[in-house]
């Protein structure tokens, strides 16, 4: 599913247009990644988690030249499924 799939479910359950319905998933998606940038979790009842992760810096290899290299420390996504979603089969 991608996102105008989304908003096309949305607007035949709300009976909207598909073009509002398709603004209103650029809205939430927007303010989601506006809230993990600000360091803020998301918590999304009976669906997970979204938060901010420091990833290590570590160290990886150069198959090709054969020679380590440093990986410098990045933030990440972290996300924990909620109950609801871990009992998908």
């Amino acid at each position: 599913m991608i996102k105008i799939d989304i908003a096309e479910q949305i607007a035949e359950r709300v009976e909207i247009p598909r073009v509002t319905a398709l603004q209103a998933v650029d809205v939430i998606l927007d303010e989601m990644k506006n809230s993990l940038v600000r360091g803020e979790r998301i918590e999304i009842r009976g669906f997970g988690v979204f938060q901010k992760k420091l990833r290590k810096k570590s160290v990886g290899r150069d198959i090709q030249r054969a020679k380590t290299i440093e990986i410098p420390e990045t933030n990440t996504i972290k996300f924990k499924p909620g109950i609801d979603m871990r009992v998908i089969d």
